[in-house]
């Protein structure tokens, strides 16, 4: 269970890991070494998996095939002046056109917050607070255009 938002400069997820009725406090959002951030959602072992794929280049042919039974996960990339791209149990990128986006449990309301103004971050606050699929505090990355990021939690 995750929220992530991305608002065209910050991206962001929520910090909650179920464990069939336990409650963890876990990272789902990493600041890329070459600029830029990942977030998961879904099965966080999964999840980690895409993780090192991209950091170990996005090579399609390393791409780790989901196994049958397998719990699902997404991955969301953001580079520097790139568009927002999901990974969906493929290789292929799936390009955000959208200024903004969210996905996850949560989305819904993390859309509305961003539709509204809100940031990526504010826009995650919003969807831990009415959604409970997520929550647990923030993780956040923001990306220049030049290749700087910036990354905390609240």
């Amino acid at each position: 269970m995750t929220v992530i938002a991305w608002d065209g400069r910050t991206l962001a997820a929520d910090r909650l890991g179920v464990n069939g009725d336990t409650l963890h406090t876990v990272k789902k959002l990493w600041p890329l070494e070459k600029g830029g951030a990942i977030a998961v959602s879904g099965s966080l072992p999964q999840g980690l998996e895409l993780k090192r794929w991209v950091e170990e280049g996005m090579e399609k042919e390393k791409f780790p095939s989901k196994k049958k039974d397998e719990e699902w996960a997404l991955l969301i990339v953001v580079l520097p002046g790139k568009a927002a791209v999901c990974f969906e149990n493929l290789p292929e990128p799936i390009e955000v056109l959208d200024s903004f986006g969210a996905w996850g449990c949560g989305r819904e309301a993390a859309l509305g917050a961003l539709e509204m103004g809100a940031d990526a971050i504010k826009a995650v606050k919003v969807a831990s607070k009415w959604v409970d699929g997520c929550g647990r505090g923030c993780d956040y990355v923001v990306i220049e255009n030049k290749g700087e990021v910036r990354n905390g939690g609240v």
